[in-house]
């Protein structure tokens, strides 16, 4: 493979990790942040529109610094990292005239199936206009690697209708794709959307989510083949079919909302975890995946753990 990835396992040779300049993160407030739990929810709304490292400027410090150290991190495993690039004049204040929003979360902005890469469409308003940072990286991989270039319609300007498709959401099995639907992000349209794009060779798998979960993978993670790690309070209809035999380390939704089910693996049974989810990581080891601990907290803070903050560009695996 030149490009692409068929699982969220396999070995990770190429990848997108995002930027969080200190001075650059804007907090924002949309209505459809229902994901937001206390004390973020009332900081979001009071502060919307104002830029963070006025706010708090160690909490804007921790950020940068821990997304540049995920990257150091993956660079150090031997692994090319891209970063997004920085946005500017009209690019910054797109649907945001303020500025509002970060660069930080490079998953939701793309989405790799396949050979496929996607240009998302995202629900907040503020977020759509995180592509124009990763098309430079995105146009590089359609001229030159092979790749698919694809761009979902964007929603409605009141962010209601869709289609809404966002990388978050959607987790890779093989032939299997797994979406999940909430009302806070992806919807149905967007589902079918991919569903029409990848043709019968896949299957597009929505996921229902209780109606304050951001992304899928807030509430699910595939480690490697047959280990998995969820929260079932965040899931309506519980695990999809084939995954329910798995092996599953069972979250709350406390440790969910701490992103407990959100890391960077790095390899079939090696994966990079948030420091603070000790309980998660004790229970990966004793299964023997390889985890590696990394203080994530101020990117947490915001909403946004270690997946979020990357999006595979070539991962080693085979489509079966």
């Amino acid at each position: 493979m030149r490009f692409g990835a068929h699982h969220e396992w396999g070995k990770l040779r190429e990848v997108v990790i995002g930027i969080s300049p200190a001075e650059d993160f804007v907090v924002f407030y949309e209505e459809s942040q229902r994901w937001l739990v206390p004390p973020g929810d009332a900081f979001s709304r009071q502060h919307a529109g104002r830029r963070l490292t006025d706010i708090d400027a160690e909490w804007a410090a921790r950020i940068e610094r821990q997304v540049d150290a995920l990257a150091e991190l993956v660079a150090r495993e031997g692994v090319v990292v891209h970063r997004p690039e920085r946005l500017k004049g009209d690019e910054r204040t797109f649907l945001a005239p303020n500025g509002e929003g970060a660069q930080l979360f490079a998953r939701d902005g793309m989405i790799v199936v396949g050979n496929h890469v996607i240009d998302a469409s995202l629900r907040l308003k503020c977020r759509q206009r995180e592509r124009y940072g990763l098309r430079p990286i995105i146009q590089q991989a359609a001229q030159q690697r092979g790749a698919r270039w694809s761009s979902v319609p964007l929603g409605s300007p009141g962010c209601v209708d869709g289609p809404f498709l966002e990388g978050g959401d959607t987790l890779l099995n093989g032939h299997e794709i797994y979406v999940g639907i909430s009302g806070c992000a992806s919807d149905l349209a967007g589902a079918d959307w991919l569903q029409a794009l990848l043709g019968d060779a896949y299957r597009v798998i929505p996921v229902a989510m209780k109606s304050n979960v951001l992304h899928l993978d807030c509430a699910l993670a595939l480690i490697k083949p047959g280990l998995l790690v969820w929260c079932p309070e965040k899931l309506i209809d519980g695990l999809p079919m084939s995954l329910r035999d798995w092996d599953a380390i069972i979250v709350s939704r406390d440790e969910a909302n701490l992103l407990a089910t959100n890391g960077l693996v790095l390899e079939e049974g090696r994966i990079i975890v948030d420091a603070g989810n000790t309980r998660v990581i004790g229970e990966l080891r004793r299964r023997k995946v390889d985890v590696i601990s990394l203080p994530f907290d101020g990117p947490i803070s915001t909403g946004g753990g270690l997946r979020c903050a990357h999006h595979p560009l070539l991962r080693e695996s085979v489509l079966g």
